[in-house]
């Protein structure tokens, strides 16, 4: 495969190549904050709910716990799982309101936080990164934005579950084209700079 398969020739000339450990590093942060606001997710919503169902999903972690991690990672054998809990309406309902809120949690982070705060999460603002259109000609659009936080969000959330493969593959594929970028970079038209040229450009206006 050549490195520059992904690349369009039409694109503006290369930029300093971020290193592969800063882009990690800032990742990583954004992850820990993601984990931290679905936990709070985890501890606040069954608060809203009676005793029985706090009870009830309670139990369901201990026994998702006891599966092992080929059963984890078996889809079939995770929905026969559920279907067998014999869960009741109250508490399925509360399951599926933190798996929808743990779907739209990640995405909505990255889309805010790189539309709003010109193209940096809190990771990539303290390593001093942001993200920036791949063509100077073509900006980055919310529209784009948009793409690349829903990929990249359900990529970070596949990483922290038993369905880590399809997260793996996305940032995986930074190795295989010059550009490092990964499958929502390509999505969004979009890479990742240093944001030090912009304040250096800023300070001599």
């Amino acid at each position: 495969m050549k490195s520059d398969s992904f690349d369009s020739p039409k694109e503006s000339d290369d930029p300093e190549l971020i290193p592969i450990w800063k882009r990690t590093l800032a990742f990583a942060m954004d992850m820990i904050l993601l984990i931290v606001l679905l936990q709070s997710i985890v501890q606040i919503l069954p608060s809203a709910y009676p005793q029985h169902v706090k009870i009830e999903f309670n139990q369901l972690i201990i026994d998702a716990s006891l599966l092992s991690q080929d059963e984890q990672s078996d889809l079939r054998r995770t929905t026969d799982f559920l279907e067998n809990a014999n869960l009741s309406e109250e508490t399925y309902e509360m399951l599926m309101t933190m798996i929808f809120f743990a779907c739209l949690v990640p995405p909505t982070y990255f889309f805010i936080s790189e539309l709003f705060f010109n193209g940096q999460t809190l990771g990539k603002a303290t390593m001093r990164l942001r993200t920036a259109p791949v063509r100077n000609d073509i900006p980055l659009s919310p529209l784009r934005l948009f793409a690349r936080a829903v990929l990249k969000g359900i990529s970070a959330l596949s990483l922290i579950s038993p369905f880590f493969i399809p997260g793996l593959i996305n940032f995986i594929f930074c190795f295989f084209n010059r550009k490092r970028r990964c499958l929502h970079d390509l999505a969004g038209s979009s890479i990742t700079i240093s944001s030090r040229k912009n304040l250096v450009k800023k300070n001599e206006s």
